[in-house]
């Protein structure tokens, strides 16, 4: 039975693998875009071990980030099997900059159920703004990476909070897997190969133009 890359811990092992990869190789995470740039950050180790929100209370931000969080270290955490679900993000890293970054890896192709996500993102970040503590000792991001969803759907993050919280969708988000995109788009056996070429096509047209 071939690997489901769909959704759930396969995905996100998927990127996580991938991101510490490149990172390592680039220095560098996320690709600069309007309004963002890339994070420095250059993956040396992958560590399961941590959570950044406590263990009997989902929401609540662990205080002694700083006693053991590592610039070098892409977080990955553990869910399932005994372990409670995590708040917020899949896997989360600390950059150059004293940035912590959330990765939020979703399967889901529905846009009202991404935006609820991001959703979450923009509440957390209002939160953080009023902890004095976490605001004055690091800069928070997020990233959503939302590849499911199709050509034409787009999930739009409210403009107060765009500083903080990119989502990087289909095709875009789908580009990150790099080499795991086919055996992404096989397993899920992927609808969208006509609107990718209908975007090619268009993209075509214009440049004609």
């Amino acid at each position: 039975r071939s690997l489901d890359l769909t959704g759930g811990k396969p995905l996100e092992y998927a990127y996580a693998w991938v991101l510490a990869v490149e990172s390592s190789v680039r220095g560098k995470l996320f690709a600069s875009q309007k309004g963002h740039r890339s994070f420095d950050f250059k993956c040396s180790a992958i560590d399961t071990d941590h959570r950044l929100f406590e263990d009997k209370d989902e929401k609540s931000l662990k205080m002694n980030l700083k006693d053991w969080l590592q610039r070098d270290t892409l977080y990955l955490v553990k869910e399932g099997n005994g372990y409670t679900t995590h708040y917020l993000c899949d896997l989360f890293f600390l950059t150059k900059n004293r940035e912590i970054v959330l990765v939020d890896v979703t399967g889901l192709d529905n846009v009202d159920k991404v935006t609820k996500k991001v959703n979450n993102h923009v509440g957390f970040m209002s939160d953080i703004a009023g902890n004095e503590t976490m605001a004055q000792e690091f800069e928070w991001r997020s990233v959503v990476l939302a590849p499911g969803l199709k050509g034409k759907d787009t999930v739009e993050v409210p403009k107060e909070a765009r500083k903080s919280i990119r989502v990087i969708q289909g095709r875009a988000a789908r580009g990150y897997l790099r080499g795991l995109q086919q055996m992404y788009r096989y397993t899920r056996q992927f609808e969208d190969d006509e609107e990718d070429d209908e975007e090619d096509d268009e993209e075509d047209d214009e440049e004609d133009d």
